[in-house]
């Protein structure tokens, strides 16, 4: 079985600088002028700002591919409904996928088991783009949101 394509990629997290160089490359190549490509980079980094510092991190981390296939399209941001918490960006194809496919040992049980937010320690509330209010967990009195994923960026991939 395949695992998620951000299992492999580095943690350390590209500089600003390298981030803006790959998303004005981007927009070039679909056909945007200088000035357009500075206005949709001001505009991203607002979205960024609004999603919460972590989903911020995790959208510059994953550099507009989706975390499960890798393919560069545009990304929704994906969450865990139980508990809130952002999971990481994913393509419409994988984020449908992910909440239509439950079975055991597939790629989208391995990409919830270890999403990007546990790979990079991020534990933010997802909020709502239409409402702008964050989720609200389907938490039990025994559960919280570090006992969610903790150590869950080391486990199984032989740290």
């Amino acid at each position: 079985m395949a695992n998620p394509l951000c299992w492999y990629w580095p943690t350390q997290p590209s500089s600003t600088s390298e981030v803006h160089q790959r998303f004005k490359t981007r927009m070039e190549r679909n056909g945007c002028t200088p000035e357009q490509v500075e206005i949709l980079w001001a505009m991203e980094r607002a979205a960024d700002a609004r999603v919460g510092s972590g989903a911020g991190a995790i959208a510059e981390w994953q550099d507009g591919r989706c975390a499960i296939c890798g393919k560069v399209r545009d990304l929704v941001c994906d969450h865990d409904h139980r508990t809130g918490l952002v999971r990481g960006w994913l393509c419409q194809s994988c984020n449908a996928g992910e909440a239509t496919h439950r079975e055991k040992d597939t790629i989208f049980e391995r990409y919830r088991q270890r999403p990007p937010a546990a790979i990079l320690g991020v534990t933010d509330l997802y909020l709502n783009p239409i409402t702008g209010e964050h989720a609200q967990p389907e938490l039990t009195a025994a559960e919280s949101y570090e006992d969610r994923w903790t150590d869950a960026a080391s486990k199984d991939i032989g740290l």
